[in-house]
């Protein structure tokens, strides 16, 4: 018994700091919002409402919490921002120091992350590419980039990369995408030179670059 009840008090404890933290750093953006997508659906079962289990909460921990207790923690978990951590900086702190290290737009930075990695940092995909913005191996050490997975290292070097095809095509931010996801060589070859050429390109990219500006909204 004392071993159950050493548990859920541990819980019980990880449930009120982890409010408590998503609390102070929630910051009200539609850049945020993408990231809250992401994180409900990884935390939402079947029927779309959330999963206790998946937080460590069991149904004596909802009994403690008192009338209304999941009532008030599923509303709490629907307005987490997903503080991932990197040393003592979110994916939002980083983004915004990546925006202004290379000028661009912070929502297009998000836009990409959603399109490659739905924000999950330990992303593989099965060509290989790697982290919050599906860097390829060769990519990354090209970048100087020492481990993929570390979300600054990933980010930083990511918006690097966005940064090289911006200047590449006039700062137009479609042909940059398309570049990002196929190559400038792709492009090249298909003599996509504009925006309205780009419907020259493949399927994936094409829907690519049509999903990350619709993320980005502008």
């Amino acid at each position: 018994m004392k071993v159950d009840d050493d548990k859920r008090v541990e819980q019980l404890l990880q449930f009120k700091m982890m409010t408590q933290v998503l609390k102070s750093t929630f910051k009200d953006s539609d850049s945020f919002a993408l990231v809250l997508e992401s994180l409900t659906q990884a935390m939402t079962d079947k029927n779309g409402s959330i999963d206790m289990k998946k937080l460590g909460i069991s149904q004596k921990d909802l009994f403690d919490l008192g009338h209304g207790g999941k009532e008030r923690l599923t509303s709490a978990v629907n307005q987490i921002s997903s503080k991932i951590n990197s040393g003592n900086l979110t994916i939002d702190e980083l983004v915004e120091k990546a925006s202004k290290k290379y000028c661009i737009d912070k929502e297009l930075l998000f836009a990409v992350i959603k399109q490659e990695s739905d924000f999950d940092p330990n992303c593989t995909s099965y060509m290989g590419a790697m982290g919050l913005m599906q860097l390829m191996p060769e990519t990354a050490s090209d970048l100087g980039i020492n481990n993929p997975y570390n979300i600054e290292e990933n980010i930083d070097g990511g918006a690097k990369h966005l940064r090289g095809y911006l200047n590449m095509y006039g700062n137009c931010k479609e042909l940059a995408l398309a570049a990002y996801n196929a190559g400038p060589g792709t492009l090249q070859n298909r003599g996509v030179k504009n925006v309205e050429a780009i419907n020259r390109l493949p399927y994936e990219t094409r829907d690519y670059v049509k999903k990350v500006m619709k993320y980005y909204g502008k």
